[in-house]
């Protein structure tokens, strides 16, 4: 596998873990915000926290791998 496409795929993985998980938590508590446009339970603010989130666990994932 390429090695530019690792983080790439980590940090997919990282996002969809993040949806999946605000999905199920909302479900169970129903709990959905007024804004929600993106399949009736999510805004663009969940969504950009979401990728924020991928990109520092990426990061960091591979400053960990570098030190190793």
């Amino acid at each position: 596998m390429h090695p530019k496409l690792k983080p790439v795929i980590y940090g997919l993985g990282v996002f969809t873990v993040y949806v999946l998980l605000t999905y199920v938590l909302r479900i169970i508590f129903k709990r959905t915000t007024s804004d929600a446009t993106i399949f009736g339970v999510y805004s663009t603010n969940d969504l950009l926290i979401g990728l924020l989130l991928a990109v520092v666990l990426t990061f960091s994932h591979q400053r960990r791998k570098t030190i190793k």
